[in-house]
């Protein structure tokens, strides 16, 4: 084997292994979002909240839209580490002792489908793509 084709062949394994170090993290940060959500206890959120996501999340204000029987409602959350936890309340709600019932990562990206009784909603989580792996966006959809 040439030194051309060795070369290739350790900075395919080593980005490779790079990868799979990524997916790694991408998926025990999700993972641990949905154990956090499920507990009933603000400081573990926004300590999951400043711990796992990227400063311009956190400084990111987000906007919730439900869609009730009774009409719809949008809310919109701060752009800190407490609207991001009134955000958590929210998932809290809705989601605490459901389970994840599907988990595919692409790229930078993790759609997630988590299930709490009669609920069913897909989370999808961008992680920056430095080494960090930060959760540096986040959609949730949900549905009956």
């Amino acid at each position: 084997m040439n030194k051309s084709a060795l070369l290739t062949l350790l900075l395919g394994i080593a980005l490779s292994s790079g990868a799979q170090e990524m997916d790694k993290m991408m998926e025990t940060r999700a993972r641990e979002m949905i154990r956090v959500i499920g507990l009933n206890d603000r400081n573990e959120w926004k300590k999951f909240i400043e711990e796992n996501y990227t400063k311009t999340l956190i400084d990111k204000p987000m906007r919730a839209q439900r869609d009730g029987g009774e009409g719809n409602s949008t809310s919109n959350q701060g752009g800190n580490v407490e609207g991001k936890v009134a955000m958590y309340e929210m998932l809290h709600n809705d989601f605490a002792g459901g389970r994840i019932t599907s988990l595919k990562a692409t790229g930078n990206e993790i759609r997630m489908t988590v299930s709490s009784g009669d609920l069913t909603g897909t989370f999808t989580l961008k992680f920056a793509k430095e080494k960090s792996w930060l959760v540096d966006g986040i959609g949730v959809e949900v549905g009956n």
